[in-house]
């Protein structure tokens, strides 16, 4: 097992700010391979006593070991279907999403003149189109834009606080990857929706949402990765970002 597959089955124990700590390790993995503790700690601005407590969560007993699991290659997953493990997992993922602090997100989408949305297969497309029926209803023009080609022709239009989400699941399709890599030339605010992993999309996107699936194989060899967690997701951003619109109508209102 390496860190990637001990965070995934750990992802109940996390905590959001647990995730910024470990999408910032998996980010820079060859410098982090080189720091100690205390280094490390520093690099990711919390106290040392935070970095063990975060290792504990993994039961990883040392430093030494946590650099070991870092630096191992991705085996194969392994996924076994079971519904009321899923019924709890998802219980479970609803309550790490309200503690989750939406703050910036709802900011750059208040800020955005327009948002283009991209998803990378059928299904990122479906999650990307109600996040586009939410906030169409709430005011905001939203875009869709298909593939490299479209990002290409539309990036001339962007304007500073406009804002490109993108909705993947692994976070490594090459050809979203290519086009948050245009996107970021122009300037815009960047968002990604993916499955709670070490991804690069991730680490690209200035901000990003994560949201765990499940994958089962029931008896047939057949398939199924359970995405159901990504509308949850959108419902609790609408309702945050309504809160931030409403406060900051208000602020507005009593400054005048």
């Amino acid at each position: 097992m390496n860190l990637e597959e001990l965070v995934n089955k750990k992802d109940d124990l996390l905590t959001a700010n647990d995730r910024e700590m470990l999408t910032a390790v998996f980010r820079d993995r060859q410098a982090v391979g080189k720091m100690n503790s205390t280094e490390l700690a520093a690099f990711l601005h919390v106290s040392r006593t935070t970095l063990v407590r975060l290792m504990k969560k993994l039961d990883v007993d040392t430093y030494a070991e946590f650099k070991l699991l870092l630096d191992r290659k991705e085996d194969a997953p392994v996924y076994r279907y079971d519904l009321l493990e899923i019924i709890e997992k998802y219980h479970l993922m609803i309550d790490e999403l309200t503690k989750y602090n939406y703050e910036k997100i709802c900011e750059a989408i208040h800020q955005a003149g327009t948002i283009y949305l991209y998803g990378t297969g059928n299904e990122q497309k479906t999650i990307a189109e109600e996040f586009k029926r939410i906030f169409l209803m709430l005011g905001k023009c939203c875009v869709d834009l298909y593939d490299l080609g479209e990002v290409e022709f539309a990036k001339n239009r962007f304007q500073d606080r406009d804002l490109f989400v993108a909705v993947s699941l692994s976070g490594e399709n090459s050809e979203a990857l290519n086009v948050v890599k245009a996107v970021q030339k122009m300037g815009i605010g960047t968002v990604s929706f993916t499955r709670w992993a070490n991804n690069s999309l991730a680490r690209l996107c200035r901000e990003n949402l994560y949201v765990g699936t499940k994958t089962v194989n029931p008896s047939s060899g057949q398939s199924y990765e359970m995405v159901a967690a990504f509308y949850i997701l959108l419902d609790i951003l609408s309702v945050r970002y309504l809160e931030y619109a409403d406060r900051m109508e208000k602020e507005a209102q009593d400054e005048n």
